[in-house]
């Protein structure tokens, strides 16, 4: 056949209509995958909320199908999802959120004031108002919604979408062994269970984002707009196996957790699994029982010379990685101890006296078994781990001669003023009432809560921490008293905290001080009024408290009172502690007669603004002490510590 411009033309023609017949026609025709129990036969208003939803061209921005790649999304897609569905029409573009799963996760009302004003529940949202459609098409589009998906609205954590990692276990069994009394078998049934490996893949790949405590405040974790998970909380506490290795092996969708199926094996992924659940997540209390060092560390004596600088370094890295758990003053207090087992090691508890520097020096550099403490090998060079020993020697557990120390004209330990600091003050707005939640947070430990130098953790320290009532006669200007608690006073436990806390917050901790101890604030006044308090605290009631099972010990009542308590209002409540003394500062109010526990648990727990008295709550990580388990010179203070300082009180009426 010739080819001329007319069989040309008719030729395009049937090839066009051919290929619209074949893309098109033929697939809505021959096209009938099994209906799977995603597929939902639309009444009459959820077909026209379909309609109306396309009409609309919500489906330019939303998409209804989950693609193979689309880890933490739901379940993948399939052809017998869409049964129901003519034409198939699945969205375009992801510039909004894709909305397979929606259905039931959020009320019909939520779904109804979103389209009418969606920026009241995302500032950001580009989506635009549909307030011009009729109720009943707005209703008809959220009936459309609210059964998109598998209809199951209680899904607080997505399972593992797909056959690969649904239903699967820890494939590595846990090594039986022979209890053999007065044999320590913590290393070889820890190494043997893997748990070892396990921890080294968590320092090396995971700690920087989920901290040494598995609590997700790794110290790059705060960078991140989603914070790392909490290994220590739910929904990871009873989160099953098959979970974990999904997330584990395909990270976490909008967030920097990686893919580790890519440079980890799938035996490694189950180690640090394991490690992760053992240490944090199912942690129970195990004995270290890691006997004595191996021949490689037990000879070994620090190279380094007992100096000052090599103390000064050792301080600075103890300050950034160690103090978390075991606390500025060594004694196991740290903000992050919590739901760690066994608790982070006393130093101050005198049971080091036999102890080598090889024995520091090894359970620095591998760890100890059954416990989170790291592999610091993995981290740091032998050099600023035998400064970490230097330092833990002279300061904390004190068997070492403290290096000799340069001393001022005045007497004071020499610190060297770090001409950036001069002249600098605290920035217009910082707050008072945030330096004294700092203050009694990271510092009354060892000055006091009144400042006085007493304080629990520091008692044993030498030198004893400073007295800041001093401050009313030999007053440090801001400049100086930032420049020191950035840097820390050498050849003392006083730490760098510029290692540790933000620049505003060490700024706000200044104001406090100065204040606080120069210039004075008010008190004494009694704030009382028995038949006025917050909304909050009317409802107080200890007899539904205790009808619920829980306790209420005057004992232990009287114990924390005379801990943090005592210094400022005195043994009987008088206002006349010994911590006053020489103090700028107002002290408290003689407590009145008839004062009731609600009162009493309302200022502890809210401390009182612009004066001294600080709010315990802040201080709490997790209520987790009681009259039987409060440990020597803890401040984490829960409900039931306050309220047995409360029935304390009362009883001494």
């Amino acid at each position: 056949m010739r080819m001329t411009l007319r069989v040309i033309a008719i030729g395009s023609v049937v090839v066009f209509f051919a290929v619209v017949t074949w893309v098109v026609f033929m697939p809505a025709v021959l096209w009938d995958p099994p209906q799977t129990i995603i597929a939902q036969q639309y009444p009459p208003n959820v077909a026209h909320g379909r309609t109306l939803y396309y009409s609309n061209q919500c489906n330019y921005c939303h998409t209804l199908y989950v693609r193979p790649q689309d880890v933490g999304m739901g379940q993948t897609s399939s052809g017998g999802n869409y049964v129901f569905d003519r034409p198939v029409t699945l969205g375009s573009e992801r510039s909004g959120p894709d909305l397979s799963y929606i259905g039931r996760k959020r009320s019909e009302a939520w779904e109804l004031d979103h389209l009418k004003h969606p920026r009241d529940f995302s500032p950001l949202s580009i989506m635009p108002n549909f307030y011009q459609l009729k109720e009943s098409d707005l209703r008809d589009i959220v009936a459309y919604l609210f059964n998109q998906g598998d209809l199951v609205s209680q899904q607080r954590m997505i399972p593992p979408e797909n056959t690969i990692y649904l239903g699967i276990s820890d494939p590595i069994p846990f090594p039986t062994a022979t209890v053999t009394p007065g044999v320590d078998q913590g290393w070889p049934t820890w190494n043997a269970a893997h748990l070892q490996e396990g921890k080294e893949i968590y320092i090396q790949r995971c700690m920087t984002c989920h901290g040494c405590a598995g609590n997700g405040l790794g110290s790059y974790g705060g960078h991140q707009v989603v914070t790392p998970a909490d290994y220590k909380a739910l929904p990871f506490k009873a989160m099953p196996d098959d979970e974990w290795f999904w997330h584990v092996s395909e990270g976490l969708p909008g967030t920097l957790m990686p893919v580790w199926k890519a440079t980890l094996s799938e035996q490694q992924r189950w180690y640090v699994i394991r490690y992760l659940q053992q240490m944090f997540s199912r942690v129970f209390y195990r004995d270290p029982a890691e006997g004595d060092p191996p021949p490689s560390y037990a000879s070994l004596k620090n190279p380094l010379p007992n100096d000052a600088s090599v103390v000064e370094a050792g301080k600075h890295t103890y300050t950034r990685e160690c103090m978390v758990c075991h606390g500025d003053a060594g004694r196991g207090e740290g903000p992050y101890r919590s739901a760690l087992e066994p608790l982070p090691p006393d130093f101050g508890d005198g049971g080091y006296v036999d102890f080598t520097d090889g024995d520091y020096f090894w359970r620095i550099s591998e760890g100890l078994p059954w416990t989170a403490m790291p592999i610091w090998k993995l981290q740091y060079d032998s050099t600023a781990r035998w400064q970490l020993v230097r330092y833990i020697r002279s300061i904390f557990t004190q068997t070492q001669p403290r290096p000799p120390q340069p001393e001022t004209p005045e007497g004071d330990f020499a610190f060297v003023f770090p001409q950036s600091y001069k002249g600098r003050t605290w920035p217009p707005g910082t707050s008072y009432d945030g330096g004294k939640s700092a203050y009694i947070r990271y510092c009354a430990g060892c000055h006091g809560v009144a400042g006085d130098g007493t304080g629990w953790d520091g008692a044993y320290l030498h030198p004893v921490p400073a007295n800041l009532h001093d401050q009313l006669t030999e007053t440090n200007p801001p400049d100086e008293l930032m420049a020191k608690l950035s840097y820390g006073i050498e050849d003392t436990a006083m730490p760098p905290w510029l290692e540790w806390m933000p620049f505003n917050q060490r700024w706000a901790l200044v104001k406090y001080i100065v204040d606080t101890f120069q210039k004075g604030v008010p008190g004494g006044q009694s704030l009382f009024d028995p038949n006025t308090l917050p909304a909050q605290y009317v409802t107080y009631d200890n007899g539904i408290y205790e009808e619920e099972g829980n306790k209420i010990s005057v004992s232990n009542g009287k114990t924390i009172f005379m801990r943090f308590c005592s210094s400022c209002h005195g043994a009987n409540g008088a206002g006349n502690g010994p911590g006053l003394k020489d103090l700028a500062s107002d002290g408290p109010a003689p407590f009145p007669s008839n004062m009731p526990d609600a009162y009493v648990f309302w200022r502890a727990h809210d401390g009182i603004t612009g004066t001294i008295m600080p709010a315990f709550q802040r201080v709490q990580e997790h209520s987790f002490f009681n009259a039987t388990f409060l440990p020597e010179g803890s401040q984490f203070l829960g409900e039931a510590d306050l309220r047995d300082v409360a029935a304390y009180l009362a009883s001494k009426k």
